[in-house]
Parts: C-alpha cells; sequence; structure tokens
C-alpha cells in the first residue's frame, strides 16, 4: 500500500472514531410516558387465609 493511501485510512478511522466517542458522551433523549392507574388497581391482592 502506498503512503497515502495509509494515512487516508488513517485519518478516516480516526474521524469516525472520534465521532462515535462523540456520540457516546452525548445525553439520551429524555422521554415521559404516563400511564392511567385505575383506583380498584391500586388495592392490596386479596390474599385467602386458611382458618383452621
Amino acid at each position: 500500500m502506498s503512503r497515502r493511501i495509509r494515512i487516508f485510512l488513517g485519518v478516516v478511522l480516526l474521524a469516525i472514531s472520534i465521532s462515535l466517542l462523540i456520540w457516546g458522551f452525548a445525553p439520551t433523549r429524555r422521554e415521559i410516558r404516563t400511564q392511567p392507574i385505575a383506583p380498584n388497581e391500586m388495592q392490596l391482592p386479596y390474599l385467602i387465609e386458611s382458618v383452621s
């Protein structure tokens, strides 16, 4: 391989690496999801206890 091709490939690899590094440190997009909960679903479960 000639020297120019190696330098070009090195610069391309360096540019890809730096862009992935910057992308990795970027903050994530915030998402808020609201889900309505009915009052009857907020009760504790009914446990059947055997009385002997």
